[in-house]
C-alpha cells in the first residue's frame, strides 16, 4: 500500500482515515467519528480511495455524514456488491492483471523500464471514458481499478489508480496526485495523474492523458512520461508535492535523443529520418520564444519544404501536434 495521501492528512483526518480502514475489513456499515463537518471526513476517504486502489468495492466517492451527537457523527458507507459478487470481481480483476504483467519484459526490466511498460500496457489497452467524466454521476467502476482492468474503460481517477496498483504489484511506489489540468490553456478541470520515483529522482506520469493522444492514432504516445514540473505545469496545476526536477534524462524524449533546443539540430534529426523514409516522425522541441500556434506553423512549413525537396513521391501529412508541450508528431502518408 502506499501512505502518501494518509501522510496529507491532519491528525483528525488521519483517525477517521484509520476507523474507515477497520471499517471496511469487518464489512460494517459505518462508524463513528468525532466530527460533524463533512469537510473533515471527505479528505480521509479520498486519500483512503487513492492509496489503497484494492479496495474498488466500497463507495469512497460519495461520502454521507449522520450527526447523531453535537460534534458528532457517524459517517457511512456503502459497498457496490456483495462479499460473494467482490471475491468473484476481486478474482477476475488478479486475472487480468496477471495476464497485463505476464511477461519476462518485466522482470529482465529496471525501474524506468518497468514503469514504460505499465504505461505502454494501459495506452495500448484502456480507453478514455469521456461520458463517464463527472464524478460518480454515470458509471462508478470507471473512478476505480475494476473500470479499466475488467472493461477497459474509465475516466483519469480510476486510470491513475491502476498505474498505482500495478506498481504496488511490482514493488514500485508510484502514487496517483490531483490537480487540474486544460487542454485550452483557461478552463482548468479537475485531473489525477501520478508520480514516479526513480532512483530518488522524481518526474510526472499522466497515463490518461498519453491513452487520449495515442488512441486515435493507434501510436503509442509518451508527451506525459516522467515529464519534470516545469514542463508538467505547461498545462496542469498542482501543489508542491515532489521536486521533478528538470533534467534527469527520464523522459522518453530524453532518452530516445528526440528532444531539441535549437533548430539546427532538429532539422538534422528531420532530415535523417526523412532519409530513413520514416513513416512517423515524433519528436519534442519546445520553443516558449514564440507563441505556439507559431511555432507550429514554423515546424510545419520545415517538414514539408523538407519533403518536397528529398522526397520523390507524393505525400500527405497526418499532424497530431502538442503544440503546448512542443511535441510534433507526424505521419508521412504516401500516395501516387
Amino acid at each position: 500500500m502506499s501512505d502518501f495521501h494518509y501522510n496529507q492528512l491532519s491528525a483528525k483526518q488521519k483517525k477517521i482515515y484509520n476507523s474507515l480502514f477497520e471499517a471496511i475489513g469487518g464489512r460494517r456499515d459505518g462508524f463513528n467519528v468525532d466530527t460533524a463537518d463533512l469537510r473533515e471526513v471527505s479528505p480521509a476517504y479520498e486519500a483512503f480511495s487513492f492509496d489503497h486502489p484494492e479496495y474498488f468495492y466500497v463507495d469512497l466517492n460519495n461520502v454521507k455524514l449522520t450527526i447523531t451527537s453535537p460534534g458528532k457523527g457517524k459517517a457511512e458507507l456503502r459497498y457496490f456488491y456483495t462479499p460473494d459478487e467482490t471475491a468473484h470481481r476481486k478474482k477476475s480483476i488478479d486475472a487480468a492483471i496477471g495476464k497485463l504483467l505476464d511477461n519476462r519484459d518485466f522482470g529482465n526490466a529496471d525501474v524506468l523500464g518497468r514503469i514504460r511498460l505499465i504505461h505502454d500496457r494501459l495506452v495500448r489497452s484502456v480507453t478514455y471514458e469521456s461520458h463517464a467524466a463527472v464524478k460518480g454521476m454515470i458509471i462508478p467502476d470507471a473512478l476505480t481499478i475494476e473500470g479499466v482492468f475488467l472493461r477497459g474503460s474509465a475516466v483519469c481517477e480510476g486510470i491513475a489508480k491502476a498505474v498505482t496498483y500495478l506498481g504496488q504489484k511490482l514493488g514500485m511506489d508510484i502514487p496517483a496526485i490531483t490537480g487540474t489540468a486544460t487542454i485550452d490553456g483557461s478552463n482548468y478541470v479537475s485531473h489525477a495523474w501520478n508520480v514516479v520515483n526513480i532512483g530518488g529522482n522524481y518526474a510526472h506520469l499522466d497515463v490518461t492523458w498519453d491513452i487520449t493522444l495515442s488512441t486515435p492514432l493507434k501510436f503509442t504516445r509518451y508527451d506525459y512520461f516522467c515529464v519534470p514540473d516545469v514542463d508538467m505545469r505547461e498545462d496542469h496545476a498542482f501543489g508542491g508535492y515532489f521536486p521533478c526536477a528538470h533534467d534527469m534524462g527520464l523522459s522518453f524524449f530524453e532518452r530516445s535523443h528526440r528532444l531539441f533546443h535549437d533548430m539546427d539540430s532538429c532539422k538534422k534529426y528531420l532530415s535523417e529520418k526523412l532519409k530513413e523514409r520514416s513513416d512517423v516522425i515524433y519528436f519534442k522541441f519546445p520553443d516558449h520564444s514564440v507563441p505556439p500556434e507559431t511555432a507550429v506553423k514554423r515546424m510545419d512549413d520545415a517538414i514539408t519544404n523538407m519533403l518536397r525537396l528529398r522526397s520523390l513521391f507524393m505525400f500527405d501529412l497526418e499532424k497530431a501536434h502538442n503544440p503546448t508541450q512542443g511535441v510534433y508528431f507526424y505521419r508521412i502518408l504516401k500516395r501516387l
